[in-house]
């Protein structure tokens, strides 16, 4: 089939309205999280220390993760393919025809890679994730957001016959879960990272593991945001009548376990 110049100049301007509806499209997303935070920051300052308000910062905190995992991986993701399709687009030389075609041919690539990134994200911006897949599916989803950052090597085992533990109790251990993942990746300089979810006899079984530098249970933490984090964690699991652990020593990583009953 001939490679007309006129057929490669259509192509191109395809490929170009495309990237446009797709800038058009990021754009709305964070026209989007932008109002959502403002929301959430009210709606924080609002709560108060009961169980009911306390669920409910906890939806919201979870919330407020996701859109900040997001706002990353559009800088980070999708940001970065389309400054190359236009790289691509910018140096193509319709007069070699056959480096033109391989160059279209890879502009084509790199822009379904975009596509699959702002589906991926479609789908997670959904903030009934655990109402409706469950505290399993949404930790894939948290594990998912790690992995596609490439900066971490993270696991995720899950163990038994899966239990509905409700809405409530899902919510505060995916919370915890959160919670344990950003103290790591901020604090703990670790490389691997292992979420395990155990449905035991009695009870379900969530811990999560670094092979970071760890600290000493004895002393004090220098770094507030850590302190905070471990705060929240062990209330979150005083609030469904769970056991919390923390494990670490300096140089052996840090592990937090919390045993909730059914």
């Amino acid at each position: 089939m001939p490679y007309s110049k006129a057929g490669e100049l259509v192509f191109i301007s395809f490929i170009t309205i495309f990237i446009l509806v797709m800038v058009c499209f990021i754009i709305i997303i964070l026209f989007f999280i932008q109002k959502k935070q403002k929301g959430f920051t009210s709606d924080l300052m609002a709560v108060k220390a009961n169980y009911e308000k306390e669920l409910y910062k906890t939806q919201l905190e979870i919330q407020e993760q996701t859109v900040q995992e997001i706002s990353r991986e559009i800088h980070d993701n999708v940001g970065q393919i389309l400054s190359l399709a236009k790289l691509g687009l910018g140096i193509l030389d319709l007069d070699r025809k056959e480096e033109a075609k391989d160059s279209i041919i890879e502009i084509s690539d790199i822009l379904e890679k975009a596509l699959d990134d702002l589906r991926h994200m479609s789908r997670i911006m959904n903030s009934n994730n655990i109402s409706k897949g469950g505290l399993k599916k949404s930790i894939e989803m948290q594990v998912g957001y790690i992995q596609r950052g490439g900066k971490f090597n993270i696991q995720f085992n899950m163990n038994g016959e899966t239990v509905n533990l409700g809405e409530t109790k899902e919510i505060i251990l995916f919370r915890i879960v959160q919670e344990a993942v950003n103290n790591i990746i901020r604090h703990s300089k670790a490389t691997d990272i292992c979420i395990s979810l155990c449905y035991l006899k009695d009870l379900v079984k969530l811990q999560v593991r670094d092979n970071g530098m760890g600290f000493s249970l004895n002393e004090k933490i220098s770094s507030s945001s850590q302190i905070n984090g471990i705060y929240n964690m062990q209330h979150r699991a005083k609030l469904i009548n769970a056991e919390f652990q923390m494990d670490s020593q300096i140089g052996n990583g840090t592990s937090i376990t919390v045993n909730t009953p059914y």
